[in-house]
Parts: C-alpha cells; sequence; structure tokens
C-alpha cells in the first residue's frame, strides 16, 4: 500500500550537479544540487539545486517544477519572452523547451521532476 514520503527542505551544502560545459554562454557557473526524495517508479523527484553567476543554454529532458528560495534568474525561452525569477517564485517548465539562463550572483531552487523514464 502507499504511503506518505516525508523530507526536510534542502538545506546546507549540496553535491556538485555541473552544467555541460557545452551550453556555458558565459563566466563559469558552477552549479550543485541533491534529490532528497523519489516516488516507487522514480519518475517524480524533488530536490534543491543552486548555481553561481554565469549564463547557460539549458534545454529541458523533463517536466520541472520550481520554487525560487534565494537569488534571482533571468531565464529567456527560445523564440519566447523572458522571465525574471526572485525569491518566493514558482514556474513550470515543460518537457522539450530550450532556455538560456543568466544568473547574475547565486540562484537556489527547490524542485519537482516529471520523467518520461525512471530517474537514477
Amino acid at each position: 500500500m502507499p504511503g506518505i514520503l516525508t523530507a526536510p527542505l534542502p538545506l546546507g551544502d549540496l553535491a556538485p550537479m555541473p552544467i555541460n560545459p557545452e551550453w556555458i554562454l558565459e563566466g563559469t557557473p558552477t552549479a550543485s544540487g541533491n534529490i532528497v526524495m523519489q516516488s516507487d517508479d522514480k519518475k517524480l523527484s524533488y530536490g534543491a539545486w543552486e548555481c553561481t553567476a554565469g549564463k547557460f543554454q539549458w534545454i529541458f529532458s523533463w517536466d520541472e517544477l520550481v520554487h525560487i528560495q534565494e537569488g534571482e534568474v533571468i531565464i529567456r525561452e527560445e523564440g519566447g519572452p523572458t522571465h525574471h525569477l526572485r525569491r518566493g517564485d514558482l514556474a513550470h517548465f515543460p518537457l522539450g523547451l530550450k532556455t538560456v539562463w543568466h544568473v547574475p550572483h547565486y540562484v537556489r531552487k527547490v524542485f519537482t521532476l516529471r520523467t518520461p523514464e525512471a530517474l537514477g
């Protein structure tokens, strides 16, 4: 029988989660993150991610819901609008979306991912 999963909000140090070097457009953004909870089928995941200053491309290979915890990020959709997300903002990024992320100083988010295949 299914049960309720619980986990604390991810705080503190996160594990390295490098950005694909081919996607980096400016600066030397350093990213890290942790998955802290997953569904039994590993297609739904929750965790935290942070990144230092820089600009990079990001192509979503999953659906992602985010809640910005600290800092800010300016995200441009390919062929679409630009979104400025700050602390407290929520956003949904659909599978297949192509974006450019500009992190002026630092950003930290919590995320929920829905992947087509089980995530590791």
